[in-house]
């Protein structure tokens, strides 16, 4: 009897597991291609309209508050290439244009904060975005790049025509958050479900904006700069390539491409969070790479970490310098961390060490999913809660 069931067990479950397998669905891969242009109502319900055309004459640039580094670009735009640029506006009328010079990014228009609106561009090239048929009245207006740029692009502002009436530069939030980083503060394939993924893909997946930096600062009521890179490290890149373009170097750019773009005036940040290493420490060394092993890395890093954060405590005078490891990548990457920690509170600076627990990674190319965004988010922001009030 025992044997007889046993035999029906080994045909029974293979055949069970093989049809799980066969009907378990497979992750949804990232639409692509992007539309160029999709709006969508807010919950007031008036249809508005939004189109690209040619670049139009005689409109008026609004008072901008912009947050991202910036260089000066011709007829009064802004080239920007970091991620998380954004800009806002305020104006009373009917109608408004965003102006582009972009084959390369994806951006978010929010009109009202959504309630009257939302358009997503994709590559929307040498044109205007043209807004008609807003309710009448006052309206505020942010513009944010939620994609990764591999090059500068112009932002040529937001713009109105004579029936509409300019408004003063919306206020800036109470504090500034910066997030230096690497591909996991940029929100690289945030939104994807699965590992593998093209590089369409992956222009459809990446959505700075559901990142843990955005998530951060909006529960704190504090705006947000990323200053971050794919593929960036302090001391080495990932695979150590372009060994002379690391965060070191990068990090003072205005445009990380262009060292001779010049660099507009920022605000100093309230609260630094720096999450870089995931790239020093993320790949095995080449043949020209000075380090033996990932114990003589460890040490140069600490002390790069060490003088990158008292740049950062320069710049930003009474800041809150948050130090974000990765704790997946072990002992070769969290002691220095925690003596980076322990250096600036010698300084006599306020400085917190958040650790990490592994992710699930399950984004493109074992990148941070959704989910470890929104657990970053938590961690980041009960560390920091209690020393803002």
């Amino acid at each position: 009897m025992l044997v007889r069931e046993l035999a029906v067990l080994s045909i029974v479950v293979p055949a069970v597991a093989a049809l799980l397998l066969w009907a378990w669905p497979e992750p949804a891969r990232p639409h692509v291609p992007v539309p160029q242009l999709v709006s969508v109502r807010g919950e007031d319900r008036v249809m508005f309209y939004a189109d690209l055309v040619p670049l139009q004459e005689g409109l008026k640039p609004l008072p901008l508050l912009v947050t991202g580094r910036a260089s000066n670009g011709a007829k009064g735009a802004l080239l920007q290439e970091w991620p998380g640029f954004h800009a806002e506006a305020q104006f009373i009328g009917t109608a408004v244009s965003v102006r582009f010079e972009d084959n390369v990014n994806r951006w978010r228009v929010l009109i009202d904060n959504g309630r009257s609106g939302m358009i997503e561009l994709s590559r929307p090239g040498v044109n205007d975005l043209r807004i008609r048929g807003l309710t009448a009245g006052a309206h505020h207006i942010r513009v944010e790049k939620i994609s990764e740029s591999s090059m500068p692009t112009s932002f040529g502002g937001i713009l109105i025509d004579g029936d509409s009436e300019a408004l003063p530069a919306p206020r800036a939030r109470p504090r500034l958050i910066e997030f230096i980083g690497d591909s996991d503060t940029v929100g690289f394939a945030n939104t994807a479900l699965r590992r593998d993924c093209t590089e369409d893909e992956v222009f459809s997946a990446t959505d700075t904006s559901r990142s843990f930096g955005p998530k951060v600062a909006e529960a704190l009521d504090a705006d947000f700069r990323m200053v971050a890179r794919s593929g960036i490290g302090l001391v080495r890149n990932y695979e150590g390539v372009t060994p002379q373009s690391t965060m070191t170097t990068r990090y003072p750019l205005a445009l990380p491409s262009d060292p001779a773009a010049g660099r507009l005036a920022d605000r100093p940040a309230d609260i630094v969070v720096t999450a870089l290493g995931s790239n020093d420490f993320g790949s095995s060394f080449t043949e020209s790479e000075p380090w033996a092993d990932h114990e003589a890395l460890s040490r140069d890093f600490a002390a790069a970490l060490i003088a990158f954060l008292r740049d950062r405590v320069r710049e930003n005078p009474g800041a809150i310098q948050v130090l974000l490891a990765f704790g997946e990548y072990g002992k070769p990457l969290l002691v220095p961390y925690q003596q980076a920690e322990a250096a600036l509170k010698a300084d006599g600076q306020q400085a917190v060490l958040i650790t990490l627990p592994k992710l699930d990674r399950s984004a493109c190319f074992w990148h941070p999913s959704a989910g470890d965004h929104d657990l970053i988010a938590s961690w980041l922001t009960t560390a920091i809660s209690p020393l803002v009030q």
